[in-house]
């Protein structure tokens, strides 16, 4: 049983200069990356699991024109974070305080999203929570996952953390993309591209995946 990470520790101020430059510019470069060839018609909607900071959903809906996006998370903190940073953006937002298993809805996204979320899960319940990823994407549309994946210098760098006394995700377990991508392939959505940020660091894998229209 692992022992739930406290994320009224988790602090992300998307304007600090550390994460600004150390952390978003990378994740943000391979968000680009990942969605460079993804262009949409018609403005779209957009659902997170997982809303952090926000940082990552206002990014999404200035790579697009987004006429709704909506972020589900379960933390105060989170939402609070996520509603001042989303303040300002140029299309309806929508932040469901709400446990993602106890999320339903027959509506579907044209792109479904979340960062740092499945790997916090046992395998059935990581699989669970893909199966509500991919309901909520409608045919033809993009689920999108980035995830921690278990590099030499994932664990180097997170013993030293752990050593420090100051890492916090006490529930993470770093994913192997062959893994995640079965898994989709399992719930009919083919993997279209993938890519790593970190390489060096704490390494995230990321995969943009499409689902089938059948």
């Amino acid at each position: 049983m692992r022992n739930p990470t406290d994320w009224n520790k988790y602090w992300d101020n998307p304007d600090a200069f550390i994460l600004k430059y150390f952390f978003h510019r990378h994740q943000f470069k391979a968000l680009a990356d990942l969605l460079k060839n993804i262009n949409f018609k018609d403005p779209i909607e957009i659902l997170e699991f997982g809303s952090g900071s926000g940082a990552e959903a206002k990014w999404l809906c200035q790579r697009f024109k987004v006429k709704k996006i909506t972020c589900i998370d379960s933390n105060d903190n989170m939402l609070n974070q996520s509603r001042k940073i989303l303040a300002n953006v140029q299309c309806e937002v929508d932040l469901l305080n709400l446990d993602f298993f106890n999320y339903e809805s027959d509506k579907q996204y044209d792109i479904v999203y979340s960062g740092g979320v499945i790997e916090h899960f046992e395998p059935e319940k990581r699989y669970e929570l893909l199966k509500k990823h991919c309901s909520a994407t409608r045919p033809d549309g993009f689920c999108l996952l980035y995830f921690p994946t278990p590099t030499k210098s994932y664990w180097f760098f997170r013993k030293i953390y752990e050593i420090l006394g100051i890492w916090i995700f006490t529930d993470e377990v770093p994913l192997e993309a062959d893994v995640v991508i079965e898994e989709m392939k399992s719930l009919n959505f083919n993997a279209i591209k993938s890519n790593i940020f970190w390489k060096h660091f704490l390494t995230e894998a990321g995969i943009i995946f499409k689902r089938n229209p059948h």
